[in-house]
């Protein structure tokens, strides 16, 4: 008898078809029967981008006296206030040209340290005139 006992292996093997064909079937229906919602916007009116504010155009007026004392309209400033004054300067107008009158007592170096100051800032067109 121990010979016909008959030892019984278990399959493992499952086989996995029929359940994906489930799940397609099922991911199908949904796909189907799922209504899309247009989604509620709100329609903004956004403003130019740049507000049109007219401003005056003048031109900035910058003298050297032969003390080499550098002043901006009737102010007098120093050479590291020139840019400063430039920027209050065009927060109020459109700087077309920047002039320049140097005494003919003054220094190169003065001039030539104003005008460069004055391009550091930005590039204008600089018109020079002595005294």
């Amino acid at each position: 008898m121990r010979n016909k006992q008959h030892i019984q292996q278990s399959n493992a093997d499952v086989d996995m078809t029929p359940m994906l064909d489930i799940v397609f079937i099922l991911l199908i229906f949904f796909i189907v029967t799922t209504s899309f919602i247009k989604p509620v916007a709100i329609e903004l009116h956004r403003p130019l981008d740049k507000p049109n504010i007219d401003k005056l155009t003048k031109s900035a007026h910058f003298s050297i006296d032969q003390n080499n004392a550098i002043h901006f309209g009737e102010r007098l400033i120093t050479l590291d206030q020139i840019a400063t004054n430039l920027a209050m300067f065009a927060a109020n107008y459109d700087i077309s040209t920047v002039q320049i009158t140097a005494d003919e007592n003054s220094t190169h170096q003065t001039l030539m340290t104003v005008m460069n100051n004055i391009k550091s800032y930005e590039n204008f067109p600089i018109t020079l005139t002595s005294n």
